[in-house]
């Protein structure tokens, strides 16, 4: 079923689809105890969450950005699911939530995901990270950034260009198209948008990349 829907979505099989129900068992076993996303069993998880979530891979896989916040990342849909898929590129999850960034720490390190630093905080209004990364943390920082359900449309835009500053890439998830307020963004220019079905509950979904003006 997983092959299937991600074949109907158009992403292909997703990577090795043996390493993503790894993470969807993990993701149930820990979603019992600490409610990381709706009360679901495995299947429901699969088809629901991981299926839409994956659906980022879309965007990324015609993008050149290399390195991703994912904010609000909560149980890992999508930055664990794309660090999968993407390898090669780099994601810096930040969540607020001590126990959910316990699980996406414990996850990245079971799926060996080398290419995934977690950071427990949040994103404040001017663009700045609440703590900021420990010094520790290698790399440069992203300059593209994505989240699955934080915050709504336009006020993620203002946030989010602060963040990657000029040049930067923002990624908008929506159930169908953008506010006008943010297509007609006099800061930001379109960078591409990309649509897909939940083939289990035929839920639309789309996609949209701001490219912020330098």
């Amino acid at each position: 079923m997983l092959a299937a829907d991600l074949e109907a979505i158009g992403v292909g099989q997703g990577g090795d689809l043996d390493r993503v129900l790894e993470f969807a068992a993990l993701l149930t076993k820990w979603n019992a105890k600490i409610r990381l996303v709706g009360p679901s069993d495995l299947t429901t998880i699969v088809r629901e969450q991981v299926v839409d979530a994956l659906g980022f891979a879309l965007a990324l896989a015609q993008l050149e950005d290399d390195a991703f916040w994912d904010i609000g990342a909560g149980g890992g849909l999508p930055g664990l699911l794309l660090a999968q898929h993407f390898p090669d590129r780099r994601f810096v999850l930040i969540e607020p939530i001590h126990k959910k960034t316990a699980f996406l720490q414990h996850a990245a390190q079971v799926l060996g995901l080398a290419n995934v630093v977690v950071h427990t905080g949040r994103i404040a209004p001017d663009g700045h990270l609440e703590p900021p990364l420990a010094p520790s943390v290698a790399g440069p920082l992203p300059g593209a950034a994505l989240s699955r359900a934080t915050l709504a449309p336009e006020p993620w835009l203002a946030t989010a260009r602060r963040l990657v500053g000029p040049g930067g890439l923002v990624l908008i998830a929506v159930v169908d198209g953008l506010p006008d307020a943010v297509a007609n963004d006099p800061t930001s220019s379109a960078a591409g948008a990309w649509r897909w079905t939940v083939p289990a509950t035929g839920a639309p979904r789309a996609l949209f990349a701001r490219r912020i003006n330098g």
